[in-house]
């Protein structure tokens, strides 16, 4: 039977920081007793660091903070489960692809290097604050190093009240949140099924390694997978390469020894559906506009020039690298189980995380971009029916498309 909701940690922290959040910016309490009272931090509303001749910090208003349509899932209960229903029908018919499921993850974390390992604890410890500084190495050297510069004097008040609170972060919330899915597939964890196996890659600061929490789908991918879809959306110039990163995140979570690929593969579908819902909800859309122009505007003043000329000079990945990366970690070794010939049907959400890259197209336009970069078709938790696969979603090589458009308002991709 699975758990109450009450008895997780992370299910709690992801409830009351939101409510912290929302009470602190609006007065209710202070940010002192927020602080005290979560356990967790509030650094949006941090004094920020000034400097003549930059841009002025202005956090959100306490209106930033409440009234999202977007909140509360549009699928069934209000959560995400069904984007990843489809593991039901592995755990019924298909035991040799959760064996595989298995043996992958021991051969990634049997066999990463210590540099390897020393990343995914560090991506794993972000999760409840400090992702951006985690992943600010996609921007390239010199504007994740201004990225991180700006986060640590408290410059980006806007940006990080969304994606970088932890599970504070206000474009998360409750509907991003895996913990019911995880509560109603129930599934054991590696380093809980094959404990001989798996290598734990202990850092004797955090608790990486928790019995009580179940596997699939893998919370730290879906955070890893909204936060830089969103980012990606604030900044997309360099979309491939944010988008690898996150991808990144999730492998570490095999690294770890704390979640197979299936896990990771759900926690990216879902995130990335969490990130479209939230692009698709004006309120929120309009927040992130803020939030970019002010990590923009931030970046640009700290480099000297145009966020496209620094990345170009020194990227993180070239993009080619990225999108290739990122297609191989959307469905690792597995082989094809269902109908490889299915055309790819576009979520109705989807359309909408390309909004910023190609504000020039329409939405059935921006569909088809989706649709001409979507990975092959029949691996598992390949959704075939009508509600569209987000498993076939390839953000990045959708991000990095070349796209013409047509008299007929035809869009090409090469």
């Amino acid at each position: 039977m699975a758990r109450p909701l009450t008895s997780s940690r992370i299910g709690r922290r992801a409830v009351t920081a939101t409510l912290i959040a929302a009470f602190a910016a609006s007065g209710v309490v202070t940010a002192e007793t927020a602080n005290a009272q979560g356990s967790v931090e509030l650094p949006a509303l941090r004094p920020a660091v000034q400097h003549d001749g930059a841009p002025v910090p202005a956090p959100f208003g306490p209106d930033a903070y409440v009234g999202y349509v977007s909140d509360i899932s549009p699928y069934t209960g209000g959560i995400y489960y069904d984007v990843v229903k489809g593991f039901e029908d592995l755990r019924a018919n298909h035991d040799d692809v959760l064996a595989q499921n298995l043996e992958t993850t021991v051969e990634i974390n049997n066999n990463a290097s210590p540099e390897v390992a020393q990343r995914a604890q560090a991506d794993a410890a972000a999760s409840e604050g400090g992702l951006l500084t985690s992943f600010s190495d996609a921007l390239g050297p010199e504007l994740g190093e201004a990225l991180r510069t700006s986060l640590a004097e408290g410059r980006l008040p806007k940006t990080q009240m969304l994606l970088d609170s932890g599970y504070l972060s206000r474009a998360g919330g409750i509907a991003n949140s895996t913990l019911v899915e995880k509560m109603i597939f129930n599934y054991d964890r590696p380093f809980v099924v094959a404990p001989d196996r798996i290598v734990r890659h202990e850092d004797g600061q955090h608790e990486f390694y928790d019995p009580s929490s179940k596997a699939f789908p893998s919370g730290h991918t879906n955070q890893a997978a909204w936060v830089t879809s969103l980012l990606a959306a604030m900044l997309p110039e360099l979309g491939p390469q944010v988008l690898d990163r996150g991808a990144e995140a999730g492998y570490n979570r095999m690294v770890m020894g704390v979640h197979y690929p299936l896990d990771v593969i759900g926690g990216r579908m879902t995130g990335t559906a969490a990130a479209a819902d939230r692009l698709n909800d004006p309120k929120m859309r309009d927040t992130l506009r803020q939030a970019g122009d002010e990590l923009r505007a931030e970046l640009e003043w700290r480099t000297g020039r145009p966020l496209a000329d620094v990345s170009a000079q020194q990227p993180y990945r070239d993009t080619a690298t990225s999108v290739r990366e990122y297609s191989d970690r959307m469905h690792y070794d597995f082989g094809t189980i269902y109908d490889p010939n299915a055309a790819m049907v576009v979520p109705q959400a989807a359309p909408a995380l390309l909004i910023t890259r190609f504000p020039e197209l329409d939405y059935q336009q921006r569909a088809e971009v989706l649709r001409q970069t979507a990975g092959p078709a029949g691996f598992p938790l390949d959704d075939q029916s009508a509600a569209g696969s987000w498993q076939r979603i390839n953000l990045a090589a959708a991000y990095a498309a070349n796209v013409t458009v047509g008299e007929d308002g035809s869009v090409t991709v090469s």
